[in-house]
């Protein structure tokens, strides 16, 4: 396993200018999600890891919470 530390948007707390606060979290990952990611990154997908990882986590969230609140 690799570790990879990146800044994730935890928090509804917005900035002036409508930016989010960012949270500092450290990930470990098997070294094939890495290489994937890395893939992504240098097919121009997202522009770094922290931003795929962080839209991998609001998709997870909308499917696992926020769509589930929602519908019960």
């Amino acid at each position: 396993m690799l570790c990879i530390t990146i800044g994730i948007n935890l928090d509804s707390v917005t900035l002036p200018g409508g930016r989010n606060v960012l949270k500092l979290i450290t990930l470990y990952v098997p070294e094939t999600y890495l290489k994937a990611l890395d893939k992504l990154v240098v097919e121009r997908f997202y522009p770094n890891r922290a931003e795929a990882i962080r839209v991998a986590i609001r998709d997870l969230i909308v499917e696992e919470v926020w769509r589930k609140e929602n519908v019960g």
